[in-house]
């Protein structure tokens, strides 16, 4: 019930009603009228290496869902930069949701691209606990492969007093030609009444890949966010600054700001994230935290020579709606983050260059419940 009302509090950009699918799949994406206009979600896909020695990454998905007719929709993901990197169809029939097509977008010009060879369609049974059954075969530098992934588990479950759907899949990778396997493990991946894919655990024999919805939103309002012109998806504009910047340059040109992940290693705080919680925590004054709820994030520029500067604040609540924090929250942890002096600049082509970087605080009931990323 509270997502179908936060639904509904999207009706200035939305002009949506309380209408829910009865089809026992779409009834968990969002009301009818929403997903007949289109939304966005956004994502952040976490990788996490088992190896201690490697460093964990995020990267930033938008997926725009768009429906055909009644029973079809098309999913595109597009990377950071509002570029499209992916084209899905998906079809629903009775309690089994199916994907139909998949291609793979390989440049910036959309010439470049592959498209799957689905054997197999079925992605999940809605009501069976087993019973999903898809694989693609795909080529890559002229070799060939297998995906395949098999539904073993599925029940009901309970986001933020929503009703939810978590399913639990076997997956592997093959090489065709010496049918070997190259890479197994399992996905568990939950849909929620209003919100649609929600979040996704995939687990690997060395690392795991996480997923998380941060934020919902129309497709006008991520078509308003991708046309940003001259600047990047990131940019920050350096009027809006809430550090002192006094002594702060850029190394490089304005347009050349790369982002932190775009280097091996990663850009990042030069020593480690536990390193950098115990400064956090060390500093932290939890009743400033005032029992908030939400996603307090902020995003800063890192130069060539490991200086952050330009720094904003964003807040978003639990429902990845935009809202504000207290100022006192915000102060108080970005005061924090200024005892975090020294970072790690991002280095492409053995060059260190100019980056964008965020660090997200997740704070539920005033208490920081995970730092980001």
């Amino acid at each position: 019930m509270k997502r179908l009302l936060i639904a509904c509090l999207l009706v200035q950009l939305f002009a949506c009603t309380p209408e829910v699918s009865k089809d026992p799949v779409l009834r968990f994406f969002p009301n009818t009228n929403l997903f007949e206009k289109g939304y966005v979600n956004k994502y952040y896909y976490h990788y996490y290496p088992d190896n201690p020695d490697q460093n964990a990454a995020t990267k930033v998905v938008y997926s725009k869902y768009t429906k055909v007719d009644r029973n079809r929709f098309t999913q595109e993901n597009y990377d950071a930069g509002y570029q499209l990197a992916e084209r899905r169809l998906f079809e629903v029939s009775g309690d089994t949701l199916k994907m139909v097509e998949e291609i793979s977008i390989n440049s910036r010009d959309v010439v470049d691209t592959v498209k799957s060879d689905i054997r197999s369609n079925v992605l999940v049974v809605w009501d069976s606990p087993t019973g999903g059954l898809f694989q693609e075969a795909y080529k890559y530098e002229d070799e060939e492969y297998l995906y395949s992934e098999v539904q073993t588990a599925s029940k009901d479950t309970i986001i933020d007093e929503s009703m939810g759907r978590e399913f639990v899949v076997e997956w592997t990778y093959k090489k065709m030609e010496t049918d070997s396997v190259l890479s197994k493990g399992t996905n568990r991946s939950t849909y929620v009444q209003g919100l649609g894919y929600y979040s996704s655990i995939m687990r690997a024999d060395s690392y795991r890949n996480e997923a998380e919805l941060v934020e919902q939103m129309s497709i006008a309002e991520f078509e308003r966010r991708a046309d940003h012109g001259e600047h990047r998806v990131a940019w920050i504009d350096a009027e809006k600054s809430i550090s002192d910047d006094s002594d702060f340059q850029l190394c490089g040109h304005e347009l050349n700001i790369a982002d932190y992940y775009n280097s091996t290693p990663d850009g990042r705080y030069i020593h480690t994230k536990h390193a950098m919680m115990d400064t956090i925590e060390a500093s932290l004054d939890q009743a400033k935290l005032f029992d908030q709820n939400g996603r307090l994030v902020f995003r800063f520029v890192v130069n060539c020579e490991g200086i952050a500067g330009r720094f904003v604040a964003e807040g978003y609540d639990l429902d990845y709606q935009p809202m504000q924090f207290e100022q006192e929250t915000v102060d108080h942890l970005f005061g924090i983050l200024q005892k975090l002096e020294k970072w790690r600049p991002v280095v492409i082509r053995d060059e260190p260059r100019d980056a964008y970087f965020y660090i997200t605080f997740n704070i539920t009931d005033g208490e920081i419940t995970d730092i980001l990323p």
